[in-house]
């Protein structure tokens, strides 16, 4: 997801482990808080060297997104392309604002990257003023 701009937090991996082990009926000694207990994250990291942890840089939203026709075209397409690959229905799609992603990294917690990259994005909204 870092590559989109919003990368998972610590906390978001344990909550996202916490409901794929429930989904699946995996027997875990985990339940308090809906997550997975923070040993867990350590030793999952271990397993996975290729993932890192990185503070994201800020990006404003308009430089990120670069919104002109040719760029909303590209993010149409591959939002079709993931939806028929997953076989999605509409109740499936979210506008990411009713998700409750934060665009302001400012005070954020360091996010999980792929391995080999310095540098990671999170986007930040526009300063008023």
């Amino acid at each position: 997801m870092e590559t989109r701009l919003f990368g998972l937090t610590m906390i978001d991996c344990r909550h996202l482990a916490f409901q794929l082990a429930e989904k699946n009926n995996l027997i875990h000694p985990f339940n308090r808080d809906m997550q997975m207990a923070g040993d867990w994250m350590k030793y999952f990291l271990s397993r996975h060297p290729e993932l890192a942890l990185r503070k994201p840089e800020a990006t404003f939203g308009a430089r990120a997104m670069g919104f002109n026709r040719s760029n909303v075209i590209r993010i149409f397409d591959f939002l079709k392309d993931v939806v028929d690959k997953h076989k999605l229905t509409q109740d499936r799609i979210y506008n990411s604002d009713e998700t409750g992603i934060s665009i302001n990294p400012k005070g954020h917690s360091k996010i999980i990257a792929t391995g080999g990259k310095c540098q990671v994005a999170a986007l930040k909204s526009a300063d008023r003023g």
